[in-house]
């Protein structure tokens, strides 16, 4: 039960067992000072003793006498009474006292201690968050100032080697582009360098079927360099891909949109979309183009199977984050595509250019979000997008 409670309140719980401690030797006190003046002048044999003496007293002095004993032993009753409840006044008032002290000294004590844990646990929502700007206000000593500094040289580290991991990936990821369109290049100047050749040997010779071999060899060179124009824009489209622009969408209108679009095909593709998703700052063109990727791979990858396909598109709104995923039962990637999938110029199809999803995670990473995937062979395949959302935006369509 205990380790439920915040610190502060077992704090609390702590000091009010300390303060009953401590105050309970003075609580032991009052009572036995009570209890022995609660003897005092409570002899009812007594005071009988002094009313019968008046009675009895035979001259003027002796009957005074009698009279100022009985006086002196009311007046004893009476300040026994009063001794009590002095007694108790200042046993309660120094008892409340004890408890306001501690109390306080124990709420200044423990403040001074859950700030730092306080901000500490808001910064690492903010970590969780993705969020590695976040600093710490070093502004405690000891054991917690140490903490401070440790997290935020922790937050310092983490953002350089994320730096450093986005450049060494960019890097990779170009290198394997050069790479790509160089071997995609070379692939057309064989046949153009051949079909020069031989048309210059045979102008060279004189040969007589020079004009049918200048008409087949320049629809072989225009074919192939008609081929590099094509490989030079999927690239220029990969390179100069511009940054998105923000405006107000209904992200369930965008997704029903580009779900219409494949209405004609004869795969059954449904929707499932949680209608309490807001209108959200979005790229309404580059979103459009990236379901449409993802759907268009989906539906690729049940070509030539033997049993009817089926693509579910679904969106939900799971607290601080959307999550949208698009599943198909096709023939689902093979593990050893798995890791290059993202990779641009990456194609296991004949007529594919490799780009889509390149383009796709791209998009969907300047919008923020995260994509991912899982697949099964022979199964089919799960892509899942993970938006996260301004809380405000959320908290105004709530309150609309």
């Amino acid at each position: 039960m205990l380790n439920k409670l915040s610190l502060k309140t077992k704090t609390f719980i702590l000091l009010i067992t300390i303060s009953v401690i401590t105050t309970l030797p003075l609580i032991i006190y009052y009572n036995k000072t009570a209890s022995a003046l609660s003897l005092l002048a409570s002899d009812k044999d007594i005071e009988k003793g002094l009313v019968l003496s008046i009675d009895r007293a035979k001259g003027t002095g002796e009957k005074e006498s009698a009279v100022l004993g009985l006086k002196k032993y009311s007046q004893i009753q009476a300040l026994k009474s009063s001794i009590v409840k002095q007694v108790f006044v200042f046993t309660i008032i120094y008892f409340f006292a004890v408890m306001a002290v501690a109390l306080l000294m124990g709420y200044i004590f423990i403040s001074r201690i859950t700030k730092p844990l306080k901000d500490l646990t808001l910064a690492t929502r903010e970590l969780a968050n993705d969020n590695l700007d976040i600093r710490l206000p070093v502004e405690s000593g000891g054991e917690i100032g140490v903490l401070e500094e440790s997290f935020n040289k922790m937050m310092m580290d983490l953002k350089e080697a994320r730096e450093q991991r986005i450049i060494a990936e960019r890097r990779a990821t170009w290198q394997n582009v050069a790479r790509t369109v160089a071997h995609e290049i070379k692939n057309p100047l064989t046949p153009i360098k051949l079909s020069t050749e031989r048309m210059y040997d045979k102008f060279i010779n004189g040969a007589e079927d020079f004009p049918s071999v200048i008409k087949s060899t320049t629809s072989t060179i225009l074919m192939e360099i008609e081929n590099l124009q094509k490989l030079v824009e999927t690239f220029h489209q990969y390179a100069k891909f511009p940054d998105p622009v923000f405006t107000d969408v209904s992200l369930n209108g965008l997704i029903m949109e580009v779900v219409g679009l494949f209405s004609h095909e004869k795969t059954q593709i449904s929707h499932d979309l949680d209608p309490r998703i807001p209108i959200l700052p979005l790229d309404k063109g580059q979103l459009k183009q990236a379901f449409t990727n993802l759907i268009k791979n989906a539906l690729q990858a049940m070509e030539g199977l033997d049993r009817e396909g089926r693509i579910k598109v679904t969106a939900s709104l799971d607290k601080e984050k959307v999550l949208i995923s698009i599943e198909d039962n096709g023939c689902g990637i093979p593990e050893e595509n798995r890791k290059r999938l993202f990779e641009p110029y990456f194609t296991t199809k004949k007529q594919g250019s490799g780009i889509g999803l390149a383009l796709t995670e791209r998009i969907i990473n300047l919008h923020g979000a995260r994509i991912l995937f899982t697949s099964r062979e022979g199964e089919g395949t799960v892509f899942k997008i993970i938006l996260p959302i301004d809380m405000k935006v959320l908290g105004e369509t709530r309150r609309g």
